[in-house]
C-alpha cells in the first residue's frame, strides 16, 4: 500500500513553551517582552489575537484533542489514522507576526523554529514541521536566514497572506523571492484571515470566506509578473480546498487572452501554466474539487487531515482515504494520498532511509 502523507496539520505548541522555553531563549532584557499566553490567548505587545477573543471555543476543542503537543500522542494518533506521514503547520506561533519589534520578532519566531526542528528530529521522519520566515519585511536578510532553516532541516516555509504597508510583488521584494529561489525551499501560505465579529452569523461566515482564500493571492502573483520572473519558486496552498482552482485558471486564462491590450505586463504565456508549473494545494475532503481534478492535475494536489481542527477528517480519516483510493484509482491516490507531497518537499529520500 502507498505511503499516506497528511499535508497539513498543526502542532498546538504546549504552554510550557510560552511560559519557558521561548523566554529563556531570549537576553534578559527581552523576556518580558515575549508573547505570553493567558486564558488560552496569545498576547503579543500586549494585545490578544482577534481569533482567540472572537472564538475561544474553536481555540479550545483543539487544544484538547490528544497528541496535538506531544509526541508519543501525536505518533498514536497517527497511527490509530492510518497516516505515515504528518507535516506540521503552526497553531498559535504565526502571530508572533504581530510583534512590532523587527529584531525581537525575529528572535521569538526563530526559537520556535529551532524548537520545531527539534521535535520532528525525535519522530524518526514521521513528522516534518513547517518554518515561519521572521525576515519577511527584511528582505535583504531572508538569504541568510533561510539558509539557516536548510540547517535545522525543513523543506518548507511560510509567509503570512497578506503583508502590512508593502505586497510581495513590490520591487523592495524582489531579494526575498530571489533568496526562496536560491534556497530550493517550497513556500506555503496557510489560511489564516482576521475574524470580524462573532455575532449571529459570525463563525458561519468566517469560516465560509476562509475555506477558499487563494484565488486572489494566485491571480496577483501571476498577473504581476512574479512566477514569470521567479520560475524556480514553488507555491503551496494549503487549507484552502481545491474546487477553486479550475474556475481561477479558466478565468485567468480568458482574462489573459480577452484583455490582452490592457494588462500590465502581458505574460508571455496563458496563466494556467504557471499553476501547472509552480503550484499546489492540499484538500481534506472535497468532492467538487476531485470532480474537476483533470482540471487541477492529479500531480498538484495533496490530501490532508487537518488535524486537530474541528472542520478536519479525524475519526473517518481511514474511512475517507479508503474512498479516495476507489475514486482516483491506484497511480492517482497513491499521488494524491502521498506521493505529491514527497515529491515536492523531497522527502523520497529521507523516508527511504
Amino acid at each position: 500500500m502507498s505511503i499516506v502523507i497528511s499535508a497539513d496539520e498543526h502542532l498546538v505548541e504546549p504552554p510550557e513553551f510560552w511560559s519557558d522555553l521561548l523566554p529563556a531563549s531570549l537576553p534578559a532584557a527581552d523576556r518580558d517582552l515575549a508573547p505570553r499566553l493567558e486564558g488560552g490567548a496569545l498576547v503579543v505587545d500586549g494585545q490578544s489575537m482577534p481569533v482567540f477573543l472572537l472564538f475561544p471555543e474553536l481555540i479550545a476543542y483543539s487544544d484538547a484533542q490528544p497528541g496535538v503537543g506531544d509526541l508519543a500522542g501525536r505518533l498514536a494518533v497517527m497511527d490509530s489514522e492510518g497516516i505515515d506521514v504528518s507535516i506540521l503547520f503552526p497553531q498559535r506561533a504565526m502571530g508572533m507576526y504581530a510583534i512590532k519589534d523587527p529584531a525581537l520578532r525575529t528572535r521569538c519566531i526563530n526559537a520556535y523554529n529551532e524548537w520545531l526542528s527539534d521535535f520532528c528530529a525525535k519522530s524518526s521522519g514521521r513528522l516534518q514541521g513547517v518554518a515561519i520566515l521572521p525576515t519577511v519585511y527584511q528582505p535583504e536578510a531572508c538569504a541568510d536566514y533561510l539558509a539557516h532553516l536548510k540547517s535545522l532541516g525543513f523543506g518548507l516555509f511560510m509567509m503570512p497572506g497578506a503583508l502590512r504597508g508593502t505586497s510581495y510583488t513590490a520591487p523592495e521584494m524582489s531579494p526575498l523571492w530571489s533568496a526562496i529561489e536560491e534556497s530550493g525551499l517550497v513556500t506555503a501560505f496557510h489560511t489564516s484571515e482576521t475574524p470580524e465579529d462573532n455575532g449571529p452569523g459570525g463563525l458561519g461566515t468566517f469560516l465560509t470566506r476562509t475555506s477558499q482564500p487563494f484565488r486572489n493571492v494566485w491571480a496577483h502573483f501571476v498577473f504581476t509578473g512574479l512566477l514569470e520572473r521567479h520560475p524556480a519558486v514553488r507555491l503551496l496552498f494549503a487549507e484552502g480546498g481545491i474546487s477553486w482552482i479550475p474556475s481561477a485558471l479558466e478565468h485567468a486564462d480568458r482574462i489573459h487572452d480577452t484583455f490582452a491590450d490592457y494588462l500590465n505586463p502581458r505574460l508571455p504565456r496563458p496563466p494556467s501554466e504557471y499553476w501547472f508549473g509552480q503550484c499546489w494545494a492540499t484538500f481534506m475532503d472535497d468532492p467538487r474539487g476531485l470532480e474537476q481534478i483533470d482540471y487541477i492535475g492529479a500531480d498538484h494536489v495533496l490530501w490532508s487531515s487537518d488535524y486537530p481542527h474541528p472542520e478536519g477528517t479525524s475519526g473517518r480519516t481511514r474511512d475517507l482515504v479508503s474512498s479516495l483510493r476507489g475514486q482516483l484509482g491506484p497511480q492517482r491516490a497513491a499521488q494524491v494520498l502521498g506521493g505529491n507531497a514527497a515529491a515536492l518537499l523531497g522527502l523520497n529520500d529521507r523516508l527511504a532511509a
